[in-house]
């Protein structure tokens, strides 16, 4: 019987392992999104590339059966993908990643840095309305779990300064 039982126990922690790791492997951007960010090399506007990009997930959110316009579409590709809990983890790392770039343009002393942050906590702003009007929709332990640190980013970006 304990055979069993420690066989069990590894294939619950692979299966955990696998969980994790596949959890890791997603794309928080979309391709067209990875391209425009690689394309737009001035920090305000790429700063408002992040900020769209947050805003799509946030739109799947909030409006499921959204279709975006075709000219929409060209632009910036297909609207995100993913469960509610994916698309919050998605919207979360996205911040993280605008986050990092401000760090650096201000490491580089670049004067672009106050304007971008400036959109960047405005954008985050308007965003925690929309976030927490979520909470009554979701149910799930993950989905909550990714809507409170989504908040909680937001939240950081908010109060955000320049060193």
């Amino acid at each position: 019987m304990k055979l069993r039982h420690l066989i069990f126990a590894f294939a619950f922690a692979f299966t955990l392992f696998l969980s994790q790791a596949n959890a890791q492997t997603r794309d928080h951007l979309t391709e067209k999104e990875v391209d425009w960010v690689r394309e737009v090399q001035v920090l305000d506007k790429r700063v408002e590339v992040f900020i769209k990009a947050a805003d799509r997930r946030l739109l799947v959110l909030t409006n499921p059966d959204f279709k975006q316009p075709k000219k929409e579409e060209e632009k910036w590709g297909p609207l995100p993908t993913g469960t509610k809990a994916e698309l919050l983890e998605d919207y979360k790392r996205i911040l993280e990643e605008a986050e990092e770039k401000l760090d650096d343009a201000y490491d580089r002393k670049d004067a672009l840095v106050p304007k971008a942050l400036s959109k960047f906590k405005e954008a985050a702003r308007k965003q925690l309305e929309q976030l927490r009007l979520l909470e009554a929709k979701l149910s799930e332990r993950r989905e909550l779990k990714a809507l409170s640190e989504a908040i909680e980013e937001a939240e950081t970006v908010t109060k955000g300064e320049a060193k």
